[in-house]
């Protein structure tokens, strides 16, 4: 049995570190991919043929860096096969960390491929996994794609929520390159729906941060935007001075070379012009060398050149026919996105308002339970109270009837009982010659007499205490008062209460014991019953009617018993304290 946990262990072990026991190539390409990735590639082209023997794990993750490489040398991706397969390998592994980079990537290769809608969709579909991760960066490159697209379609709003998600991500991070590059895309835009105090402050806002962290070329590619900027807004000095400064920049951009031909051309340096017109046709982009091939069509006809601006005038007009259809489809692939955009805006709001539904039914819940344990356990302790003062009564009452009791005749008389079959055993033992069980039953003999002189003596002195109390003016008193014929002020009832409780000792402090929060005209009424008169006679003292004497005594009796009773059994009680 060991021996099967031993190789099961074993098994175990290997599956798991063969997993994650890459070739040293790919190692070395993970960890220069973000500064090297042309290094990063050469590495992993040298295991190009060694890995199709490598476990598919192995194969699968050399693809995913294979593909990032080349996204991060701006090399296009030619077709969604490949990272079609490693998302679906991701995610039937559910791995979420390696899921999200696969979605983000095959959103860049729907990119390249001009397919702006299933990027977009393979976009959304990485920020959903991405939620769950601690990858932070790569989210914010999520959203930053998500918006250029956006921006890209002239969907600005759109554009911008996703641009200043990109923004809360790389602010966490602290990384100054890609937030200052969101920055210049908000300026974008502002600058594409004409907000310009907006666009120029993004623009500022973004050159400061690339200058601060000594990024100078995002800062030259940013320059030349602000100077096209200050150019479009007739700042000509200033736009003229920013572009000039940028101008040297290893990689020349076509849109500073045309605010500069512009420049002087308004400026009256026609050659200055044309050069700058001629190298936007070299590097700058389709639209741009439209506009260059327009302007020196201009140019040259103003020149008095007709056959050279004819030229550029005729390849002006197919870079325009080649715009124009692109755009006819952008405006579709448009429509087609902002639907997309809003229904998929839509589908999340119904859900967070579903989730928000769900999460108040729960609470709801959460609360009604709590509730009901709590009124459960309140219900359960008050009856548990009720139930230990309700054996406490009864206890005290016990125990007043038993010191009662040892005063009564009939503990007297059962003593007396006790006496005589002890003076039977006596005389058997005496027969029997039973020294020891003589003793004994002498011992008990004298205790039971003991008690019996005691009890006498008290059952004495009560009587001669209650005959002393029925003699009393206060009993006199209490006794005309039934009549009607006397009013009982405040200081009968005083005296009353000094009478009874040295007739009957401690008689009140009882009644106090069984009830403590008797109240004063129950107090009376006990007092009442202890003189021996009837309900009439107490209705006359107490001037109130036989039902509600009726009704005290009922409660009363309750109270003092934890029992349900009549009015009688209360005056029986109180009678035998």
């Amino acid at each position: 049995m060991a021996l099967i946990y031993l190789l099961a262990g074993c098994v175990c072990l290997l599956s798991c570190t063969s997993e994650r026991e890459y070739p040293s190539a790919m190692r070395q390409a993970v960890s220069c991919m973000d500064d090297r990735p042309d290094s990063a590639l050469v590495l992993l082209e040298t295991l190009s043929d060694s890995i199709a023997h490598a476990p598919q794990e192995i194969q699968m993750y050399y693809r995913l860096l294979t593909i990032k490489a080349k996204d991060k040398l701006y090399i296009p991706h030619t077709t969604d096969s490949v990272i079609l397969s490693i998302v679906g390998y991701y995610r039937e592994k559910g791995d979420k960390e390696r899921l999200f980079e696969s979605y983000y990537y095959l959103g860049g290769t729907y990119r390249d491929l001009n397919d702006i809608s299933r990027a977009l969709k393979a976009y959304h579909q990485a920020v959903e996994v991405g939620e769950g991760t601690e990858q932070t960066l790569l989210r914010g490159m999520t959203y930053g794609q998500m918006g250029i697209l956006f921006a890209y379609q002239e969907l600005y709003d759109e554009s911008r929520q996703m641009m200043r998600k990109a923004l809360q991500c790389y602010g966490e991070l602290g990384d100054s390159v890609k937030y200052a590059n969101t920055l210049a895309t908000l300026a974008r835009t502002y600058n594409g729906k004409n907000e310009n105090d907006s666009a120029l402050y993004y623009y500022k806002e973004s050159y400061r941060i690339a200058r601060k962290y000594r990024k100078d070329k995002l800062a030259a590619g940013i320059a030349g935007e602000l100077g096209c900027f200050y150019y479009n807004e007739g700042q000509v000095e200033l736009a003229k001075q920013v572009l000039l400064d940028v101008l040297p920049a290893r990689r020349k951009s076509g849109n500073v070379l045309l605010c500069l031909g512009c420049i002087y051309k308004d400026e009256g340096q026609v050659d200055s012009a044309r050069y700058y017109w001629g190298d936007v046709l070299k590097y700058g982009n389709l639209h741009k060398r439209c506009y260059a091939n327009y302007y020196l069509a201009e140019l040259e006809k103003a020149q008095g050149n007709e056959d050279l601006s004819l030229a550029y005038d005729d390849q002006h007009r197919l870079l325009q026919d080649s715009i124009n259809t692109i755009t006819q489809t952008d405006v579709v692939e448009k429509l087609h996105l902002l639907y997309n955009f809003q229904h998929e805006e839509q589908k999340n709001y119904r859900l967070a308002l579903e989730n928000e539904r769900y999460l108040a039914r729960i609470y709801l819940l959460v609360f009604i339970f709590i509730v009901s344990v709590t009124l459960v356990v309140i219900v359960i302790q008050h009856i548990h109270v009720k139930n230990q003062r309700v054996i406490e009564q009864e206890k005290r009452l016990r125990l007043i009837q038993e010191e009662q009791y040892k005063k009564s005749l009939a503990y007297i008389h059962d003593n007396e009982l006790k006496l005589q079959e002890v003076e039977k055993q006596l005389l058997e033992a005496g027969k029997q010659s039973d020294t020891l069980r003589q003793e004994l039953l002498l011992s008990q003999r004298k205790v039971l007499e003991a008690s019996k002189h005691q009890s006498v003596t008290l059952l004495s002195n009560s009587e001669l205490l209650e005959d002393a109390f029925r003699q009393s003016d206060i009993y006199a008193f209490f006794h005309q008062a039934e009549h009607g014929d006397l009013k009982v002020e405040d200081e009968n009832w005083d005296a009353l209460c000094a009478a009874i409780n040295v007739a009957y000792p401690r008689f009140t402090d009882r009644l106090y014991e069984l009830c403590p929060k008797l109240s004063q005209r129950e107090l009376h009424i006990c007092y009442l019953i202890k003189l021996s008169l009837n309900c009439m006679s107490m209705t006359r003292i107490l001037i109130c009617t036989p039902s509600s004497i009726t009704q005290t005594r009922k409660r009363l009796y309750k109270k003092m018993t934890g029992k349900d009773g009549t009015g009688d059994d209360l005056d029986k009680l109180i009678l035998d304290l």
